[in-house]
């Protein structure tokens, strides 16, 4: 007799849904020639973030007229840039000069989602962080840049 594995409830539930969509926008949107793991002990400046014309309920009004049931965005990819306001560290949307640092991209995402329907989910890269000199599996590289600034 062999031992079947059956999706949990939860998995199930997922599965259902089918169709998500992925968004991505990082600092390198603006930087698209920076390679954090080229260019160790450097990141972009946070005032280079710049979306002038971002609009979450676009990205959602056009994922649900391709058919998606869920949305994710990375909040957080390796460069270490946050795309909501955070006290953990001064690299994020709150430094930007995108709606005078007042602006938080996660927020509005949901508030999307909620408004048109999809599920919200987010991704955020917790094993690699350029800002903080942190690369996959986790490894401090040369110091931690928050213990630096200390």
């Amino acid at each position: 007799m062999q031992n079947i594995t059956l999706p949990t409830q939860e998995q199930q539930v997922w599965a259902d849904l089918e169709l998500g969509v992925l968004m991505h926008m990082d600092i390198t949107t603006f930087r698209p020639e920076y390679q954090f793991r080229k260019q160790r002990g450097y990141v972009p400046p946070a005032s280079v973030f710049t979306p002038m014309q971002l609009d979450t309920d676009q990205w959602i009004r056009a994922a649900k007229a391709a058919g998606a049931k869920y949305a994710v965005l990375v909040a957080k990819h390796c460069s270490g840039f946050c795309l909501w306001p955070t006290d953990a560290h001064d690299y994020s949307i709150e430094q930007s000069p995108w709606k005078n640092g007042n602006g938080d991209i996660v927020g509005d995402f949901f508030a999307s989602c909620e408004k048109y329907g999809l599920r919200p989910g987010l991704y955020y890269s917790a094993s690699c962080n350029a800002f903080c000199n942190v690369d996959n599996p986790g490894t401090v590289l040369s110091g931690d840049r928050m213990e630096q600034e200390r």
